[in-house]
């Protein structure tokens, strides 16, 4: 089964128009009246629930759509244990992965701190494996940290939940990341967690079934607003900077792109064709601070996710984050946050093990 996403996303589905019908779009295959669509769901430690029941309900009610079993779902987990999820609800495994032949899709489920979940080398190649035989792979909100660290996404264009994106720019720079709610790429899916886990999969729906059903599946789920997986997520560039102006807004972007080098006021101005002193007044204007201040704070917020996500060393998190000295990076560390880089890290490593 293979398909091309128009732009890599899932074309918006505003009636029961059917969705392939739209430019550059194709179906994974004619629907059929007795075709069975198998979906496995691989559950890791701290999955997000919320994207979870996303992601299956509307396979459920497309079954009821349709009057038949179209889709079949299975959960499971590597070892075949229970799946813990991230609000610490217990979800049964139905089995383990290696017991599993073959999916049409496979959706790796993850969510918060899918850094810190072990997984063997086995099980890894296990993992990869499998998802080469499966005709889709999805990645449901840091399933795609799962995919990247597994060498899936190399060359491909995905995207995660806002909070892991520069950790993930930092870890996998051969995937090409970006700020959307969903992306396709070949076979593979990826969504940036929550209820885009919902639009990925009536996306997927309407692949098989057309956009009838997935209008459908998308009203009987209170759905109205479908979006088509092109919109941005809450992130730097989002809702709290709309009302600035555009221009301030790319230098906001420059900034955050080039984090280990930074750019100098100058520098940026050139680029933007504006002038150093008409960013300074309007930082000042719209941002009340600086230029420079504000290029510290993207600076120091990058570096804490790097801190508290990963297990680089916090001189190489410094250099990485272009501060020129240990002792430079953690006084304005500890200003940001009140304690120091080191201090921070082993805070979120108890709040783990609890």
């Amino acid at each position: 089964m293979t398909t091309k996403a128009r732009n890599g996303v899932f074309p918006s589905e505003q009636s029961h128009e059917v969705i392939s019908s739209q430019p550059g779009w194709q179906r994974i295959a004619e629907p059929s009246n007795t075709a069975t669509v198998d979906v496995c769901f691989l559950l890791l430690k701290n999955f997000s629930l919320l994207s979870f029941a996303s992601a299956i309900e509307p396979l459920r009610i497309a079954n009821k759509v349709l009057k038949r079993q179209a889709f079949t779902y299975r959960c499971c987990t590597v070892d075949g244990q229970d799946a813990i999820a991230s609000n610490g609800s217990r979800m049964r495994a139905d089995c383990a992965l290696d017991e599993i032949e073959h999916a049409d899709l496979v959706a790796v489920c993850s969510s918060d701190d899918v850094e810190r979940v072990s997984l063997t080398s086995g099980q890894k190649a296990l993992i990869r494996q499998f998802a080469k035989r499966s005709s889709r792979i999805a990645g449901i909100c840091t399933g795609a940290y799962v995919l990247a660290d597994l060498g899936l996404l190399d060359n491909r264009t995905c995207t995660i939940h806002w909070e892991y994106a520069d950790l993930f720019k930092e870890l996998f720079p051969n995937a090409e990341l970006v700020d959307n709610l969903i992306q396709a790429d070949g076979r593979y899916l990826t969504c940036a967690g929550g209820t885009a886990a919902l639009d990925l999969m009536i996306g997927f729906i309407a692949e098989v079934h057309g956009g009838a059903v997935a209008s459908d599946v998308a009203e009987i789920a209170l759905h109205h607003d479908m979006r088509s997986g092109a919109e941005r997520q809450h992130t730097l560039m989002r809702d709290d900077l709309q009302m600035v102006p555009k221009k301030l807004r790319s230098c906001i972007e420059l900034m955050t792109e080039n984090v280990s080098e930074t750019l100098s006021l100058q520098e940026i101005a050139d680029r933007l064709g504006a002038s150093p002193r008409q960013l300074q007044r309007d930082f000042q204007k719209y941002l009340n601070c600086s230029p420079l201040e504000y290029y510290n704070k993207i600076r120091i917020d990058i570096a804490r996710q790097l801190v508290c996500r990963t297990s680089m060393r916090i001189i190489d998190i410094g250099v990485a984050c272009g501060f020129s000295s240990a002792s430079h990076f953690s006084k304005r560390y500890r200003s940001a946050h009140g304690v120091s880089p080191a201090q921070d890290r082993q805070l979120k490593g108890n709040l783990w093990e609890r």
